[in-house]
C-alpha cells in the first residue's frame, strides 16, 4: 500500500485546487558528462535484426519474446517527424521456443498502415508471464494509434505467429501521430499501463492507457506536454521514474522544451507533484536515473533533474 500526502489532500480540499500537489520538488543539479551514472553496456542484437529499417534499434525481452526489430522499409507514408519518411512495414521478433531455441517469426502490415516508430517496446503487460510488443502505428488516412502484438504459440503442431493483442483509438486524421514514454503500473492494481503523448508537435496530451484486449483505452490525459521535436529520430525526451513509497512519476518537457514536469497518476487524475523545473537550454535527451533524470541540453550541457519527494 502506497501513502501519498498530495492525495489525501485532494481528498480534504476542492478538487479544482488540486492540480498541483506541491508534496514534492524537482531539483536541477549541473552534473558531468554522462550524469555521473554507470549505464550497463545493451546487448548485442541478434544477426537476423541487421536488416531492420535504418536508424532503428532492435529491443530485447525477457519472456517468450527475445528480441523484436523493425523491418521491410517503405515510402508509402510521407509523414516526416521522425525525419524520415521511410517507415517500416514489418514487424519481426525471435521467439523462444521449448527446449531453449529460437524461431524467428514475423507479421507485414497491410499497404494501408505502417509502423511509424524506430524501436518496439517489448512488456508484460496482463502479468501472464508472455511478452507483448508495442509499436506505433499508422494509417495513411486515420494517422497513429499504438499496436500490441504478441505471440500466439498454442497448437505445438503450428509454427508460432505475431498476432494483435489491443489497438489505441486512431488519431483521426493522416501526419497525427503520438510518441510513447514507458510502461508502468500506475495505479498499483498490478497490471502495466501504456503511456504516450499524442500529438506530441501540435498541443502534445500526456495520455494513459489500459490494456483491456482488444483495445487499449485511453483513459487520463493532460495537455500542454510534449515528448518529441518533429523531425528528430531521438524519441527518449520523457521518462518513468519511481521513489521510495510513492507511484510511478512521469518527468516530460512542457511543449516548448524549456521545462520539465513531474506528474502521477492521482484519484484518477493527472496530477503535477511539483512545481516545474525550468532548463537553462531545450532538453534533446533524457535519461531515466535512480529518483530522477539525466537531461541533455540543446547547449551540450548535461544536468541531473532529481525528483524529491
Amino acid at each position: 500500500m502506497h501513502f501519498r500526502i498530495g492525495a489525501l489532500l485532494c481528498g480534504i480540499v476542492a478538487m479544482t485546487a488540486c492540480s498541483l500537489t506541491a508534496a514534492a520538488t524537482l531539483e536541477v543539479q549541473p552534473a558531468p558528462e554522462g550524469c555521473g551514472a554507470a549505464r550497463p553496456a545493451a546487448p548485442a542484437p541478434p544477426a537476423a535484426a541487421a536488416n531492420r529499417i535504418p536508424d532503428s534499434r532492435a529491443a530485447s525481452g525477457s519472456h517468450d519474446v527475445a528480441w523484436a526489430w523493425l523491418g521491410s522499409p517503405t515510402s508509402r507514408y510521407d509523414h516526416n517527424a521522425l525525419g524520415s519518411a521511410v517507415h517500416a512495414g514489418s514487424l519481426h521478433a525471435l521467439v523462444r521456443r521449448p527446449g531453449g531455441a529460437l524461431l524467428e517469426v514475423s507479421l507485414q502490415l497491410p499497404p494501408t498502415r505502417v509502423i511509424e516508430d524506430r524501436v518496439p517496446r517489448i512488456a508484460d503487460l496482463d502479468g501472464n508471464g508472455f511478452d507483448e510488443i508495442i509499436v506505433v502505428e499508422s494509417d495513411l488516412r486515420l494517422g497513429a494509434s499504438i499496436a500490441v502484438y504478441g505471440v500466439q504459440a498454442d497448437d505445438p503442431k503450428t509454427p508460432p505467429a505475431l498476432v494483435e493483442r489491443a489497438r489505441s483509438p486512431y488519431l483521426g486524421a493522416s501526419h497525427r501521430w503520438l510518441n510513447p514514454v514507458g510502461v508502468a503500473d500506475f495505479d498499483d492494481d498490478g497490471y502495466a499501463e501504456i503511456v504516450a503523448v499524442t500529438t506530441p508537435h501540435v498541443g502534445g496530451v500526456l495520455t494513459l492507457y489500459r490494456y483491456r484486449p482488444p483495445t487499449l483505452q485511453p483513459v487520463v490525459t493532460m495537455a500542454g506536454l510534449a515528448n518529441h521535436r518533429f523531425g528528430t529520430v531521438e524519441q527518449q525526451l520523457a521518462a518513468i521514474v519511481e521513489t521510495r513509497g510513492h507511484w510511478p512519476a512521469v518527468i516530460v518537457p512542457a511543449m516548448g522544451m524549456r521545462a520539465l514536469h513531474a506528474v502521477r497518476l492521482t484519484r484518477g487524475e493527472w496530477r503535477e507533484v511539483s512545481a516545474p523545473a525550468a532548463l537553462p537550454a531545450p532538453v534533446q535527451r533524457v535519461t531515466p536515473l535512480a529518483s530522477g533524470v539525466c537531461a541533455a541540453l540543446a547547449n551540450g550541457a548535461e544536468v541531473r533533474v532529481l525528483l524529491r519527494d
